[in-house]
């Protein structure tokens, strides 16, 4: 299935992607269109809820296959985690208006938590969702969310006590007592709008208190594999990249690849991809045993975003003036390789996660 996705998105998505980078807008049937007609969206929904669940080594290749292209693409893996936690937390009738048309593609949402002190620091979450005759009523603001502004619901993360613990609701954006605004142009994924989005005693249904954060948890740590799948699908582009460039191109009467130095940063770049290959796969498969991961989760995490980075900047490099050229995709990818660092977690907090877990370890096995 892989294999066919690249296909289609090479045939019918990279043509686009300039455009929409210029444009600064992905028209949102493009990315529904090959979640559809892949089956992408239900990956991570049980057969029993009308999904079709896929297993993590299979789901990280898509990531791949979409990071090869165009990350804004990874939307629809957020929108696949979304339904998943969905089915997890929702009765029958949230099902069914909620989490069934994420899964087939007929409704798109986003998860709304960071919030502007805070980022992404749930325990210090100050959004409120005071509870009232008639629901809940939601006061605070979250930030740097992406698409707010073109999705069907957002699911919000909010205390109804300040000491309390979260829960998450369902959002129309167009409800009164919301605003979504555009934050602006970014780095990289000029097709994806970041929003920050207000809620002034915004009225919520008591239906659409749809779960506990705590349920949220497992799905946004198995989201980092995600993030380093598509990270990884970077990564390889941008290798094939400096390998044509690197093939065609001659310099002193001979190929670029043919040079030394050209041949050290190319195997360097090999080695990078396929380790992060290996472990990335590592990882899933952990997940697929039913096993909790945390520890192969972040690793793999950091480990592919980083070399992501290094192998889109030593592509650029390769390739001279072209690397550089905004006109060039390897330009775009070191671009989407940035942000993979710091989404999902930046990699300095998965680097204190890892340590401490590697601590933990180590004073259990010393105990015994």
């Amino acid at each position: 299935m892989t294999g066919k996705l690249l296909d289609h998105l090479r045939s019918e998505v990279d043509p686009r992607v300039d455009g929409w980078e210029e444009a600064g807008h992905v028209p949102p049937e493009a990315l529904w269109e090959v979640g559809r007609r892949f089956g992408l969206l239900g990956m991570m929904t049980p057969a029993e809820r009308g999904g079709q669940p896929r297993p993590w080594v299979e789901i990280v290749a898509v990531a791949g296959a979409l990071g090869r292209v165009y990350r804004p693409f990874g939307f629809l893996l957020t929108n696949a985690l979304i339904a998943g936690y969905l089915a997890d937390v929702a009765n029958d009738l949230q099902w069914t208006r909620r989490g069934l048309p994420i899964a087939e593609g007929r409704a798109v949402s986003v998860l709304a938590l960071n919030e502007p002190d805070t980022g992404n620091d749930l325990a210090a979450l100050a959004t409120i969702a005071e509870k009232c005759d008639d629901g809940f009523r939601l006061t605070g603001t979250k930030t740097y969310i992406p698409n707010a502004d073109q999705v069907d619901f957002l699911l919000v993360a909010a205390r109804e006590t300040p000491d309390g613990a979260p829960s998450i609701y369902a959002v129309d954006p167009g409800a009164r007592g919301c605003r979504v605004r555009r934050m602006g142009p970014t780095m990289a994924l000029r097709g994806v709008h970041l929003c920050e989005v207000e809620f002034d005693g915004c009225l919520v249904a008591p239906e659409d208190r749809m779960g506990e954060m705590r349920d949220l948890w497992p799905h946004l740590g198995r989201s980092r594999l995600l993030t380093a799948g598509l990270a990884l699908g970077c990564a390889t582009e941008a290798l094939e990249l400096a390998l044509d460039h690197t093939a065609r191109t001659r310099r002193f009467g001979k190929p670029l690849n043919h040079q030394g130095a050209v041949q050290q940063r190319l195997a360097g770049m090999g080695l990078a991809v396929e380790t992060g290959r290996i472990y990335l796969d590592h990882a899933a498969s952990r997940v697929d045993a039913g096993e909790r991961a945390s520890l192969q989760i972040s690793t793999a995490k950091v480990y592919v975003t980083d070399l992501a980075m290094s192998v889109t900047t030593s592509a650029t490099q390769l390739m001279g003036g072209r690397g550089y050229l905004t006109s060039g995709k390897v330009e775009r990818l070191m671009r989407e390789a940035k942000l993979n660092q710091i989404v999902d977690g930046a990699n300095e907090i998965h680097r204190t996660l890892i340590a401490r877990e590697l601590s933990d370890r180590y004073l259990e096995k010393g105990e015994k």
